[in-house]
């Protein structure tokens, strides 16, 4: 990468489902770190699975609706306007709210996991 780029978070197109029916995002890479918007749809949020990132730590920056994250035995709820960063290793599962939610996940190093960009 050498320049900047830009991921326009105002258009309501998410190209890749990574938990079906549950889960929709798009994301761009940078040299040292991924960001990723996703959108889970209303009526959805309770089917987001049990996870960990393996690939470092992350953090959630709720912009749209409301989510708790389950993690260490403690519930931690996260509403839009706030962010929580996920240590890497750390064993977690989301339950987003009744509403539909976007959450903008920064992560670092890079989540080659997503797979190739889509735009």
């Amino acid at each position: 990468m050498n320049e900047p780029r830009v991921l326009d978070l105002s258009q309501d197109e998410f190209p890749k489902e990574v938990v079906p029916g549950v889960a929709f995002m798009k994301h761009m890479f940078g040299k040292h770190m991924s960001v990723a918007l996703f959108k889970i749809p209303a009526g959805q949020g309770s089917k987001f699975p049990l996870h960990y990132h393996k690939h470092g730590e992350e953090i959630g920056i709720m912009l749209k609706g409301s989510s708790r994250l389950f993690a260490c035995g403690k519930e931690y709820v996260i509403r839009e306007g706030q962010a929580i960063v996920v240590p890497a290793g750390l064993e977690h599962a989301g339950n987003f709210g009744d509403e539909e939610c976007w959450l903008l996940a920064v992560a670092t190093p890079p989540r080659e996991d997503y797979g190739p960009e889509d735009w």
